[in-house]
């Protein structure tokens, strides 16, 4: 079969790589070719590779840990136990493990006791359904208290879905305290992995892998994705082409933009709300913390993540160079996300300075701002309601986006997981 693959992120790029193996005649369609690897996309530094938006795995992503032994990186794979803070009302805590949660003054003691007792039996739940109708707020004060959701879980939901936060299911943060629960080799440790040169380098080598056995790679927008007597037409720049197959794995809105739908399924397709992200990337010559991941858990704060990437990786290629990572979610439509990148930088240093008033300015040796439109989808009750399907109105096209991954949360992992099951379904329709 000749099949295209709109979009070259990690889901896309598994399906074609799975696809590509089952014997089928693969077409890749990338907006750029610096756009490979999607979210996981990298910018170069002197001899190296760093993200443009910051990234980690954990022990149990055996989907993208086989991918990447596949293509022959396992021996660049680092796992490193993480130092993790967050910064609560004024004052930095530590916030890697259960007993951080149980030593934190914030709350009082036997709410810090019911924190990390969630944490713990999070990852013995199996039913999630019988969550779904039940908000993260609620959940979060039957399961932690009034007193801890009041000074650290609102603050942290408002952090990452803004006035979103109180739409959003239990489902999420639940997957969230059992993905720490289960990465963990004991109470106290945890081990976060990253691959030498960053993730781009796995779907760099991917797409190479793809071309050698015989794909095509197209660097251009898709403009028309139509249906015809049980075929797909894709149109680019370049012209229309025929194929048997098509998969499309950018947000589902986007797709509603490309095809005619019925209402009923555009109605679906927009249903969930994606929130945007800034990522400020900043080159330094000073050292500005000892953490790597750091929560800012303040209402106000213009950039909700600090994560200083070089206390997590030390890689020589860096020379020296300290990364930083500043991560803010907003609505596309906020005023904030609209904003130049140097008013956005303006006030990022400026409340970096105030977090840390050791950081100077002038050790700044570089830095640069990324947007993602679809960056986060919002977890609402119910949400398995309202997946879509794989397949689409338009006969043998099929989407596969992040906001069908559930009950788990976008990631790599999942991406790579949804890329190799779509492959599978779509190998083994019969046209």
């Amino acid at each position: 079969m000749n099949i295209a693959i709109i979009g070259a992120g990690p889901a896309g790029l598994a399906a074609a790589w799975e696809l590509s193996k089952r014997g089928e005649n693969i077409t890749l369609y990338e907006t750029d070719k610096s756009e490979t690897g999607g979210l996981a996309g990298a910018v170069p530094v002197n001899d190296t590779y760093i993200d443009r938006f910051y990234h980690h795995i954990f022990t149990s992503d055996t989907d993208v840990l086989d991918l990447i032994s596949e293509m022959g990186l396992s021996k660049d794979m680092l796992w490193v136990e993480p130092k993790n803070g967050i910064f609560l009302n004024g004052t930095l805590y530590p916030f890697t493990s259960p007993m951080d949660l149980i030593t934190l003054p914030e709350v009082s003691l036997i709410g810090r006791f019911r924190m990390g007792l969630a944490v713990l039996m999070a990852k013995n739940v199996k039913d999630y359904r019988s969550m779904e109708g039940v908000n993260a707020r609620d959940w979060l004060i039957q399961k932690t208290g009034k007193d801890a959701y009041e000074k650290i879980w609102r603050n942290l939901l408002y952090s990452k879905f803004d006035k979103d936060a109180d739409s959003v299911s239990g489902v999420w943060i639940w997957n969230k305290f059992k993905l720490r629960g289960s990465t963990r080799q004991n109470i106290s440790k945890e081990m976060l992995g990253y691959l030498s040169g960053s993730f781009f380098r796995l779907y760099e080598i991917l797409a190479n892998r793809l071309k050698d056995a015989g794909a095509k790679i197209v660097y251009e927008p898709v403009t028309r994705i139509n249906g015809d007597g049980g075929k797909v037409v894709v149109e680019s720049a370049r012209g229309a082409t025929v194929y048997d197959k098509a998969l499309f794995t950018a947000a589902p809105a986007l797709l509603c933009g490309l095809c005619d739908f019925p209402a009923e399924y555009k109605t679906k397709a927009v249903y969930t709300k994606y929130k945007s992200n800034i990522c400020m990337t900043i080159i330094t010559k000073q050292q500005v913390s000892d953490y790597y991941w750091i929560t800012v858990a303040q209402r106000g704060a213009p950039f909700v993540l600090f994560i200083e990437h070089t206390n997590l990786i030390k890689d020589a290629d860096y020379k020296d160079k300290h990364i930083i990572y500043l991560s803010r979610y907003v609505d596309e439509t906020d005023p904030f996300f609209q904003a130049s990148d140097d008013e956005i930088k303006g006030v990022f240093f400026e409340y970096l300075g105030m977090l840390f008033p050791g950081f100077r300015r002038e050790a700044v040796m570089d830095s640069y701002i990324n947007r993602a439109v679809y960056a986060q989808p919002v977890v609402g009750l119910n949400y398995s309601k309202h997946i879509l399907p794989f397949e689409t109105p338009v006969k043998r096209l099929y989407l596969a986006s992040m906001a069908q991954i559930y009950p788990e949360d976008r990631g790599q992992n999942y991406a790579v997981n949804m890329g190799r099951k779509i492959a599978k379904i779509m190998s083994e329709e019969k046209l």
